[in-house]
């Protein structure tokens, strides 16, 4: 979160989460590599900024979340978002980069994660966060590509 920015907590920031044990998010581009295990696992990003409209927002408000997703070694994926979110950021290397990274870099990151047991725990981890998530908001996370569905 920014450094003067009102602390919110996990349980507000992601009213949507059923799952606990999610680590406390921290900025992609500062968590230290210590912290995330090298274990499969899901990973929820959040911008720092910008709170995004979705169909059922209403009453709900808007959510800061804007990817969903999972690997086989957080802490190699989550290395590999800051590597990528910082280029975009600071010297782009390509037109295109893909949209989770385009909205880390202009809009903020955090990120909080959870490691799973295995490789199809997380499997079902994830599709489990995209469909609470789109069950209360009435969509995907806008950085989530339609494969997010399988």
């Amino acid at each position: 979160m920014r450094p003067n920015a009102k602390s919110v907590s996990l349980n507000e920031l992601l009213p949507w989460l059923k799952v606990q044990e999610f680590a406390v998010p921290a900025k992609i581009k500062t968590v230290s590599e210590e912290k995330v295990p090298a274990k499969p696992g899901v990973y929820i990003m959040i911008s720092d900024r910008t709170g995004y409209v979705y169909p059922w927002s209403g009453k709900k408000g808007k959510s800061r979340v804007f990817y969903i997703g999972r690997s086989r070694n957080l802490r190699n994926r989550l290395e590999e978002h800051r590597k990528y979110c910082a280029e975009v950021e600071d010297f782009p290397k390509f037109d295109y980069y893909y949209p989770r990274y385009e909205y880390a870099a202009f809009h903020g990151c955090n990120v909080s994660w959870k490691a799973c047991r295995s490789e199809h725990a997380a499997r079902d981890l994830e599709h489990d966060l995209l469909v609470d998530f789109a069950k209360y908001y009435g969509a995907k996370p806008v950085a989530n590509g339609q494969s997010a569905w399988e």
